[in-house]
C-alpha cells in the first residue's frame, strides 16, 4: 500500500470567471507529480474548519504544506503593513489546525515556502511582511526573475541536519517569496540560510514528529534536480513509518 500524503489545497476566490463563475479548490500539479513519482498517493485537503482538519489528518500518513499567498499578520500579532500581499484567513485557520493535529498524532510534515512560514507562525514565530522591512543590508533577490524551475541563489545547509542527508551543504535553489521568517519558533531549529542570513530551512526540535521546512520550491525543480526529488522521497519514506496508524 502506498502511503497517503495530504496536500494542502487552496481556493481560487478571484478570477473565478475562468471556471464559469464557480469557486475552485486546487493545488499546484507539480506537488502531485512529485509525490506520485516517489511512491506516495496524493490526497488534496480543501480549506475547512478545525474539526474537518482533525478528521483529514486521521486519514493520511503525512502532510505536505504548499506555497501560496501571504499569511494573515494577526496570526503573528501584527497589523497589516502596506507592502503585504493578498492573504486568506480561512486557509490560515484551516492549515494551522492541520499542523496542530499532525503534531498531536506524530505525522510527518514537509512544508514548502508559505508552508514553512505558516509552521513557524503556528508554533509562535513571526514573519517579515515584506523584504523592505528587513533591517540588515545586502538582501539578495528572493523573488527571482529567472525561470522558476532554475536555481537562483545559494543556501548554506547545516551538515548535521536531516536536510543534509539528501542535499549538498551549499545548495543552489529557486526563490519565489517576498516574506521571510523573522522570529524563529522555539520548537524549530534553523538548518539552512542564504548568504544574506535569511532563514531558508527549518527542522522540528522536540515537536514529537518528523518536521522539515524549506523556503524554496523543490516541486518546481524535482524533475531536473535529483536532490529535490530525493527530498520528496525522504519525506514519503518517513511517512511509511506512521502509515496505517491513528487513521479514523
Amino acid at each position: 500500500m502506498k502511503p497517503i500524503i495530504g496536500i494542502t489545497g487552496n481556493e481560487l476566490v478571484k478570477g473565478a470567471d475562468i471556471f464559469y463563475g464557480h469557486r475552485v479548490t486546487y493545488t499546484q500539479q507539480r506537488y502531485v507529480d512529485a509525490i506520485q513519482k516517489v511512491g506516495g498517493l496524493p490526497l488534496v485537503i480543501p480549506v475547512g474548519d478545525a474539526e474537518a482538519a482533525k478528521q483529514a489528518i486521521g486519514l493520511v500518513d503525512g502532510l505536505l504544506m504548499t506555497g501560496g499567498q501571504d499569511i494573515t499578520p494577526q496570526f503573528y500579532r501584527e497589523e497589516p503593513l502596506p507592502e503585504i500581499g493578498n492573504y486568506f484567513p480561512p486557509r490560515d485557520h484551516s492549515e494551522i489546525a492541520l499542523i496542530e493535529e499532525s503534531m498531536k498524532l506524530g505525522k510527518p510534515i514537509l512544508a514548502v515556502c508559505r508552508g514553512m512560514q505558516l509552521v513557524n507562525v503556528a508554533l509562535g514565530g513571526s514573519l517579515y511582511q515584506d523584504g523592505s522591512y528587513v533591517k540588515e543590508s545586502g538582501l539578495l533577490q528572493h523573488l527571482q526573475r529567472a525561470d522558476d524551475q532554475l536555481p537562483s541563489h545559494t543556501v548554506e545547509i547545516d551538515p548535521e541536519s536531516i536536510l543534509a542527508t539528501v542535499h549538498s551543504v551549499e545548495k543552489r535553489v529557486n526563490s519565489l517569496h517576498h516574506q521571510y521568517i523573522k522570529q524563529v519558533a522555539n520548537q524549530l531549529e534553523v538548518t539552512g540560510r542564504t548568504k544574506d542570513g535569511m532563514v531558508e530551512a527549518v527542522e522540528g526540535k522536540g515537536t514529537g514528529n518528523w518536521l522539515l521546512g524549506v523556503q524554496w520550491h523543490p516541486e518546481l525543480m524535482y524533475d531536473k534536480d535529483p536532490e529535490s526529488e530525493a527530498l520528496f522521497a525522504l519525506f514519503v519514506e518517513e511517512t511509511k513509518k506512521t502509515a496505517g496508524k491513528d487513521k479514523r
